[in-house]
């Protein structure tokens, strides 16, 4: 387990699984500092509306138009999975 970073940490490390690479570079279209921030500003979208550090993400829906304009719904595990 790595240690917590203090809320006055400038600068933090962290090795990465393979998983998690994928994720920040889907995020940020190949750029992975990209991906981080997009990440960030997600959460923070998500934050505004209502989602909470002690609430499962399995509790966030998504839903997005699709090509034929119907709605798709999936949950954010899924999204960030890749299922559709």
């Amino acid at each position: 387990m790595v240690r917590p970073a203090s809320p006055n940490t400038r600068y933090f490390q962290r090795q990465l699984q393979p998983q998690e690479k994928k994720i920040l570079l889907a995020a940020g279209q190949g750029d992975m500092s990209a991906g981080f921030l997009e990440v960030m500003s997600a959460y923070q979208h998500f934050y505004n509306l209502g989602l909470r550090p002690d609430m499962p993400l399995q509790s966030v829906r998504l839903v997005l138009p699709s090509p034929n304009k119907f709605p798709l719904e999936m949950g954010l595990s899924d999204a960030l999975n890749g299922h559709s």
